[in-house]
């Protein structure tokens, strides 16, 4: 298998820069910064620019411009591979439009397969009806996992990050759309990804996956997973109600607690499907609207991240953790790690329910003994005519009144019986909660940090953190003036940051994203708050 890396050389030195002109040595250093991809050759394009010595709005112009893309790039599906640092090569389908155009950025979208138990594969055969991920309007990507190097593991994460920069360097990506599907191992690997390395990802889309394999000690997963993270990008989660491996019900208790920790989710259990994707033709138009519709943001205002380590895992876009542990007066910060066991408490009770053809409602077609149902007197046959306060109500309609539905919460219906509209109150009584259980292992003592942004001005609540680096952007930092930072209560930093051109081509070269760079980095010790 090739790799992208020849695709640069058969197309020439590199590609050419494509910014302000008027500097022939700088344009030419930045072209070379661009054209660079293994340390050497960053390091050496690096001492390269700043040796012209330029300020940092000729070079912020230039970066910000990007490269100059060939049009005579390969198109169609390419089985490619590329290698880790620790040489381990991992196998890659790349499915390129055939009408690619250069000055157009497209969305990336990569699939992870599931089944990664097995050995390793390198006949590009790890998607089932790989032909219908193909796409005219996005780029597709279809990784390969496998059982040394898995979705949830260090080496996965490597591999993404570098399969993108790579894609990057020969086609014009837009680097704000690309999203993160998954499929059974490859769903659980979206979650995962979510939690750990959430800046290059636009959506995520677990698909027939389960969290909970991320608990799992035998799962062997690098890292420990912390809900919160989950807050930055959002999801589009489906399940089979019949799924022998992950149905909707042992699923649901993870969805509630995503929901109440302030994740944006959307929930689509499919009742009749088993571990499939029986449903996806219909599904498919709900999933290319969200990818559409939800672009990243590169430079978000809000941000929270929490890590138990500052050597990998410690970043989320501008925010990086650079020091761990407690400091005098924090804030006790909710780690919202505590799913509830529905298998306890006071059931629901609308155990099965059916769309009525009218169009007026739901028809319950089983209520269960003793259930919050039947205490507030529905029977087996009602109609649903009403749930808070919509008429009509449609399955969606109901499940989004009942998923984060929670002890001591009521829900007002009206059902019709026999011709007559009847109120009733679905009442959760908090006595009936069910027992919580862990979500995810800690063995380390995290930390996390919460961030808020408001023109020049960042407030942040932390909790286990010492220390933590903002890289500023002159895109959402006014450089004239000063900067405050607030942690905890307490005013941390207020003053004039400086711009400098070597920060700037570090991250650049990091991150190869010409729309999240940053001219500075600020570095914060959290004080003690009274």
């Amino acid at each position: 298998m090739l790799g992208l890396a020849a695709v640069v050389a058969a197309c020439g030195a590199g590609p050419a820069f494509a910014g302000p002109s008027g500097d022939g040595a700088l344009d030419a250093a930045v072209a070379a910064f661009w054209a660079a991809s293994t340390d050497d050759e960053i390091a050496a394009a690096t001492a390269a620019v700043l040796a012209t010595d330029p300020g940092i709005e000729a070079i912020w112009g230039r970066l910000r411009a990007g490269r100059a893309y060939a049009r005579d790039v390969p198109t169609g599906r390419r089985l490619l591979a590329r290698e880790n640092r620790d040489g381990v090569e991992h196998g890659y389908v790349l499915r390129v439009p055939e009408g690619y155009d250069p000055a157009a950025r497209y969305p990336v979208i990569v699939y992870l397969h599931g089944g990664v138990s097995r050995p390793k594969r390198e006949d590009g055969t790890w998607w089932r009806r790989e032909e219908r991920l193909a796409r005219d309007d996005a780029i597709v990507v279809a990784p390969a996992s496998w059982d040394e190097s898995l979705w949830w593991q260090d080496s996965q994460i490597e591999n993404l990050a570098g399969l993108l920069d790579d894609l990057k360097r020969v086609y014009n990506v837009d680097e704000n759309r690309v999203h993160l599907i998954g499929i059974s191992d490859g769903a659980t690997g979206a979650f995962y990804h979510a939690m750990k390395a959430t800046t290059p990802w636009a959506t995520f889309l677990p698909l027939n996956g389960h969290p909970v394999v991320l608990a799992n000690p035998a799962s062997d997963v690098d890292g420990a997973m912390h809900v919160t993270n989950l807050r930055n990008k959002p999801l589009f989660v489906v399940n089979g109600g019949r799924d022998p491996l992950y149905p909707v019900a042992s699923v649901l208790p993870f969805m509630r607690l995503f929901q109440q920790a302030g994740v944006f989710l959307d929930f689509r259990p499919q009742p009749e499907a088993g571990h499939d994707v029986s449903w996806w033709d219909d599904e498919k138009p709900a999933m290319d609207a969200f990818m559409r519709e939800q672009a990243r943001r590169p430079l978000p205002s809000r941000l929270s991240w929490e890590t138990e380590r500052t050597d990998r895992y410690n970043r989320a876009h501008w925010l990086v953790i650079t020091e761990l542990g407690a400091v005098a007066g924090e804030p006790d910060l909710d780690a919202h790690n505590t799913v509830l066991d529905q298998t306890s408490g006071l059931p629901l009770g609308i155990n099965m329910i059916g769309q009525m053809v009218d169009g007026s409602g739901l028809r319950v077609l089983e209520v269960g003994p003793d259930s919050m149902a039947s205490a507030a007197g529905m029977v087996n046959e009602d109609t649903i005519v009403e749930v808070a306060g919509t008429a009509a109500p449609t399955v969606e309609d109901l499940r989004q009144a009942l998923i984060g539905f929670a002890p001591g919460q009521r829900i007002p219906m009206v059902v019709q019986r026999g011709g007559e509209r009847i109120d009733v109150m679905l009442d959760y009584p908090a006595e009936a909660a069910p027992r919580g259980r862990q979500a995810f292992p800690h063995t380390l003592a995290p930390g996390r940090v919460e961030l808020d942004q408001q023109r020049n001005t960042v407030t942040a609540y932390t909790r286990g953190v010492r220390r933590f680096t903002l890289l500023i952007s002159p895109e959402q930092f006014d450089f004239t003036q000063p900067i405050s930072v607030v942690v905890n209560g307490v005013t941390a930093f207020d003053g004039m940051v400086e711009p400098d051109v070597a920060t700037l081509l570090r991250w650049a070269a990091t991150d190869q994203d010409r729309t999240a760079m940053y001219g500075a980095e600020l570095h914060i010790e959290v004080p003690p708050a009274p």
